[in-house]
């Protein structure tokens, strides 16, 4: 776990680098779009984002579980590589046919002011869509190899930085719209290029099919592996997208009402910045645990690495909870109803965080059927929940019905991962991070206003939320060097006392 630990460090700084350029863009954005604009511009975005994993077939899960097993066969594993980067191509190429067909009885759905931005932009979905695929298949792959942090990198840091720019030079008045969006979906070609590119580079890596490469047996054990994957991630994925994506639909504000719930989306996104960048390595090392059929390292490992993602969590959830309001004042324009919509979620994701890595447990222990069934049930209950929420309650609705499905779904797969494999990724560590957390978290709320934000409220906000976070951050660490919840940290921060640097 050390050098999983030191990689996901490294990695977990340029998450957060990437999440404060992502702070930056939602700034931006609030400030040169308008509502619709904005909401138009991030309903494309989780359109793609849901198709990307759909089409994948579950491909990126079978890629990165089998390329285990064949790490030791050149020929299976390029075989392997190879289909699973043609095969979502096909099925996007089929998607697109059919997507261009039925563009007569999609646009009606929307709301009629919101109508002329999806004819506007409508054949450039699937480009959107085929961009996001290989970007998180070729991403899993460089995860799988262990390079997390270059890929992270490029996907957090590089576009989003070209994001920034696009959004200046349409806020100045440099492009028109149309550049906007189109610059926004094809700066996606970079990381794309760039993820090849380091993929050439790692051994084994490369294109070549024979079918005789597999055996009968092995081509439906991965076909079966793959057809749940694509099931549970359909399931999974509508839980935690079906809010954003029906909003537009029943939300008689349409695209402002997706400009609003983006923004408390956004802000609660930074929970699962320790998940996004602890986990690929810790899935790696877990996988690599069942497959040698060491139980008691795989148990190990899915205590240790919960406790190390619900660490951080913990901190993050502490700052966001007392600079929320902060952010708000920086915002303005009308987006203050997003302060209860993001504590509605917020209790969901901490739920979702808390409980550990239930979905990579099951995935790899062959149970993702239960997650399929259980996933595919508490679906139906989302839609119906946001079907009846949404017209009537708009957000808050939309909030409630996501937080309710994402409890309810987190607590069933915990207590079946507790029985069906004795893995538990709760210890007394869990017990001094709430309580490391609680103490911080009455610092930060009691920290006094010592600024008056009626003049200068940009340098003044910024100030108030340097001095809280600070507090909340000293008070944190020192609870953690105290009671010392985590063996993991502990050696991490000796290597850094010994090496003199962070990795």
């Amino acid at each position: 776990m050390g050098v999983v630990f030191r990689q996901s460090a490294k990695n977990l700084v340029v998450v957060v680098l990437g999440a404060t350029i992502g702070a930056l863009i939602i700034w931006l954005s609030t400030k040169y779009l308008t509502k619709p604009q904005f909401g138009f511009t991030r309903n494309l975005t989780n359109y793609a984002v849901a198709l990307s994993q759909i089409l994948l077939l579950g491909l990126n899960n079978t890629l990165a579980v089998y390329i285990h097993r064949y790490a030791n066969d050149e020929r299976k594993k390029k075989s392997l590589i190879t289909a699973c980067l043609v095969l979502p191509l096909v099925i996007a190429a089929v998607f697109s046919v059919v997507y261009m067909l039925l563009r007569s009885w999609i646009l009606p759905h929307f709301q009629p002011a919101d109508i002329p931005y999806m004819q506007r932009y409508f054949y450039w979905l699937p480009v959107y869509t085929v961009l996001f695929i290989y970007m998180v298949i070729l991403e899993q792959y460089l995860g799988s190899q262990m390079k997390v942090a270059v890929s992270a990198f490029m996907r957090e840091v590089v576009v989003r930085a070209g994001s920034i720019a696009l959004i200046l030079l349409f806020g100045f008045g440099y492009i028109a719209f149309d550049v906007f969006v189109i610059g926004s979906i094809l700066i996606y070609l970079l990381p794309v290029a760039i993820f090849l590119l380091i993929s050439l580079t790692t051994k084994g890596f490369g294109i070549a099919f024979h079918k005789s490469d597999f055996e009968k047996s092995e081509y439906r054990e991965m076909v079966h592996f793959s057809w749940y994957h694509f099931l549970l991630t359909v399931s999974v994925l509508l839980m935690g997208y079906m809010d954003a994506l029906l909003l537009p639909f029943y939300d008689r504000n349409g695209f402002s009402s997706v400009a609003l719930y983006s923004v408390a989306v956004f802000f609660i996104s930074f929970l699962q910045l320790p998940l996004k960048a602890l986990m690929p390595a810790s899935f790696t090392v877990l996988a690599k645990a069942f497959a040698d059929d060491d139980m008691l390292k795989a148990k190990d490992i899915f205590m240790r690495s919960s406790l190390n993602i619900f660490i951080p969590t913990a901190g993050l959830a502490v700052l966001l909870c007392c600079n929320l309001e902060n952010a708000i004042t920086i915002v303005k324009n009308g987006y203050s109803e997003i302060l209860p919509v993001f504590a509605i979620l917020f209790i969901g994701n901490i739920v979702n965080i808390a409980t550990g890595m239930n979905d990579q447990v099951l995935s790899i222990a062959n149970y993702y059927k239960f997650n399929f069934y259980l996933s595919l049930v508490l679906m139906g209950v989302l839609y119906l929940l946001i079907r009846v929420l949404v017209p009537r309650y708009g957000i808050y609705g939309a909030a409630w019905s996501t937080t309710t499905i994402l409890m309810i779904f987190n607590v069933l797969k915990y207590l079946f991962v507790w029985k069906k494999l004795d893995m538990q990724p709760f210890s007394k560590g869990t017990f001094f991070v709430v309580v490391a957390a609680g103490a911080a978290l009455g610092c930060g709320y009691f920290f006094p206003h010592f600024l008056d934000q009626a003049h200068h409220v940009y340098v003044r906000t910024f100030l108030d939320v340097a001095m809280r976070s600070m507090v909340i951050v000293i008070v944190y660490v020192l609870m953690l060097l105290w009671l010392k919840p985590s063996p993991d940290l502990q050696e991490y921060i000796a290597t850094v006392k010994k090496n003199k640097r962070l990795f």
